[in-house]
Order: structure tokens, then sequence, then C-alpha cells
């Protein structure tokens, strides 16, 4: 029976058949490393099918334990992107085909690796980076424990001690948009701090001044309440049912009548940084500092009245 060999010319896959040549020239065959249909062409001389020999035994030489550790925990070899021929692991140029070979997309790189986590690992940058997104999740929810940056140190130690293509072997495949929103999250962080730097003391400081205008409008409305008391009675209010003024807005206002001829009017609210004085003689409202008029009064009506509302202090 008449032996052909049979050449892929996607792969470069060769295999001798026991066919005629002749019958299979034009027909379709497929590779069985590829798997691609192409025609195939017979070629002119078809070389003789050499006599059988009979099998002889081979002895190969044991392989040291060692030998076999390294073989089994390191990949030796990795195959050529154009040809698709097996070649070794570090070669940069096929020898078949001779075209320099492309290293894989988006491998895994030792050195970017460490880098990540080492400056990114408690932020769970290097889990982004090795497609492990649930892990890196976790990492950025509870980066401020402090827990993911000692886990990260220890598994900086680890990626150390391996080689690359172990760390290839393991982590097939990389990605680095997690590693964009890692980034971007210090980034954030600090615009909330910088904005919050800035918002929070205007907002303290708007809040004061409000309250020290409640305070203010609260002793003044207070103060006409008591003039036309005395406009239509001829004397001032000496009893807390003779006189009732608001304080609104969590503010303090004290009434203080001082024999029946005189009185002192006293506002601060809780927000606020000033307290408002006015008195029978005096027609400008007085501003003190609000502390001092509290550790005042502190001794004069009590602790419990320092809360907002009215009070007709006798």
């Amino acid at each position: 029976m008449s032996r052909c060999t049979i050449t892929c010319p996607h792969c470069g896959f060769s295999k001798d058949v026991e066919r005629d040549p002749a019958l299979l020239h034009g027909k379709t065959v497929t590779c069985p490393k590829c798997k691609k249909a192409f025609p195939f062409v017979a070629s002119d001389s078809v070389p003789p099918v050499p006599p059988a020999q009979p099998e002889q035994p081979i002895i190969e030489p044991e392989a040291s334990p060692k030998a076999a550790s390294e073989t089994e925990d390191a990949p030796q070899h990795k195959f050529c992107s154009t040809c698709g021929s097996q070649i070794h692991i570090k070669a940069e140029i096929c020898p078949k085909c001779g075209v320099r070979v492309a290293p894989p997309r988006n491998v895994v790189n030792k050195v970017a690796l460490l880098v990540i986590t080492f400056f990114l690992g408690g932020l769970g940058g290097h889990k982004f980076y090795l497609k492990k997104n649930l892990q890196g999740v976790l990492y950025l929810l509870f980066f401020w424990t402090y827990i993911p940056t000692l886990v990260a140190f220890i598994e900086f130690i680890i990626y150390a001690c391996k080689s690359e293509p172990e760390l290839q072997e393991k982590y097939p495949e990389t990605s680095t948009g997690g590693i964009f929103i890692v980034l971007l999250v210090p980034v954030l962080l600090a615009i909330v701090g910088i904005l919050a730097a800035i918002a929070i003391p205007q907002y303290v400081a708007y809040r004061q001044k409000a309250g020290n205008v409640a305070a203010s409008t609260a002793l003044t409305t207070c103060q006409q309440r008591v003039s036309d008391y005395y406009m239509d009675n001829g004397t001032l209010p000496m009893d807390a049912s003779q006189l009732s003024c608001q304080a609104i807005n969590g503010v303090s206002l004290y009434y203080l009548p001082i024999g029946t001829d005189d009185y002192q009017l006293i506002s601060f609210s809780e927000h606020g940084n000033k307290a408002y004085l006015v008195n029978d003689n005096d027609v400008e409202v007085v501003e003190a500092d609000k502390a001092q008029i509290k550790e005042e009064l502190t001794g004069e009506v009590g602790v419990e009245l320092l809360s907002p509302g009215f009070y007709f202090v006798k």
C-alpha cells in the first residue's frame, strides 16, 4: 500500500498515512492538531515506505527526584503563536518558522505584581490585577481596619518567593482596569477631605451667625413687650404670669426683675457663641461671651434652666 505525508499549512503539523496520494489529491482533510480543514495536494514524488524495523526497547535514564519535581512545578514549554509549534518557554524566536514569539497578552508580570501589592495591597489593588474582583472589593470595604494591609504584606512575601512562570501558571490572566478604580479611591478621599475642610468651617460659622441673630432678635422682641407692659400698667412685670416671651430656634431667654423699676434681659443660642444683655437703663444691646454668661447664670438659676426656652427669674 502506498504511503504519503500530510502537512497542515496552518500549523505545520505533519503525519504519515498509508493512503494512495492520488486518491487523496484534491480532497479536504482535517488537521488533528489545529482542527482546521484544507485540500490535500499530492507531491510528485512519494518516498517509499521503509521496511518495518523491530521495535527496540528504549532505555531512558532515570530522572532524579529533583529534576522531576522541577519539571512538574514549572512549565518548560509554550506554543508559537504563528505556527503552533511547541518551543522552550524562554525562547524568543521560533526555531521552525523563524518568527519572534510575541508574549501572551495579560500575562502576570512579577515586578508589576510586587509593586502593586506593596503600594496598593491594602486597597486590594493586587486582587483586581489578578482578576480576583470580589476579594478586591472586600479589601476596599475593610481597608480602614488595616487587616487587608497585613494580609497584603504576607501575600507580597509569597509572591516574591515564587518564580514568574509559577505565577503565570497559577494566574493565567490579569486585568488592569480594576487598578484604576483603586487609584481613584485615594483621589476621591482626598477631594472629599479638601471639600470637608472648606465646607465644615463655613457651615459652623454660618450656624453660629444664625444662632446669634436668633438670640438677638428674641431679646429685642421681649424688650419691646416689657416696654409695652410698663406703658399699660405703669410698673414692670413682677410675676411670670405677667410676661411671656417667645424663645425659638434653640434660644435661651431670661427676664430678671431688679426691684420695681429695673430689669435685665439675657439671651443666647445653643448654636451661637455670643450672649446678649439689656436692662431698663440701657437702650443698646450689649454683646458678651456666651461661656462667661452661662457660668454666671449657673449659680443664679441652676444648670437645669440653661436649656432653650423663656425663663422668668425672680
